[in-house]
């Protein structure tokens, strides 16, 4: 079985710790006789975090990613819906007019910490859906503002500082259980859009 390989621009720190505990994760399971490599490589480096979801900051860091590698390689951009929900420094517009050769992105719906929120057993989970269905999941607010009440269901987490553990097979299959209960987005407020969830 050939190895399929992926680099993964990231928004921010979050999503580049992720994919590295995600990939060690992969490359600690049993491979099958006569596989050498994990099936699957996703490829976060250190210069592909674009440090803000920002259209044009992501734009700029996948051409310079594209460049620097061969025209053949896939590479991927993983970022932050809440910017585009709320089409905050025309985000959106941007994307929506996004020229030829730049990807559809991969959004988390709404920020990465919605996406970790996935994770979470039961019990906190539900929590942070009765915490987002309050307005946070119609009307994405801002970390100062919902951070608070993230950092009560999982108290040691830090923006860009994730546990060790964060993968293991509990917490994804809890990421597959919990993505059929996490409200879809909206569409971006624009034409001719297309929303990607990252996994």
């Amino acid at each position: 079985m050939a190895c399929v390989r992926y680099i993964i621009v990231c928004e921010g720190e979050s999503e580049w710790t992720y994919i590295r505990r995600l990939q060690s994760f992969l490359d600690q399971q049993p491979l099958d006789n006569n596989v050498f490599e994990t099936p699957l490589r996703l490829i976060a480096p250190q210069q592909a975090i674009a440090k803000g979801g920002r259209f044009g900051t992501l734009k700029k860091q996948y051409n310079s990613t594209r460049k620097a590698n061969k025209p053949t390689t896939s590479i991927r951009i993983w970022a932050d819906f809440d910017l585009y929900h709320r089409n905050d420094k025309a985000a959106a517009d941007h994307y929506a007019k996004k020229p030829v050769g730049i990807p559809d992105f991969h959004f988390s719906f709404h920020n990465f910490e919605d996406f970790y929120a996935l994770h979470l057993d039961d019990e906190p989970f539900q929590q942070w859906l009765h915490y987002g269905n309050q307005g946070h999941f119609t009307q994405p607010l801002h970390s100062l503002a919902y951070l608070p009440q993230f950092q009560t269901l999982v108290a040691e987490y830090r923006k860009g500082e994730l546990p060790s553990d964060i993968i293991t097979w509990t917490t994804l299959k809890n990421l597959k259980r919990n993505k059929t209960n996490q409200p879809s987005a909206n569409p971006i407020p624009c034409e001719e859009s297309t929303v990607s969830p990252i996994f």
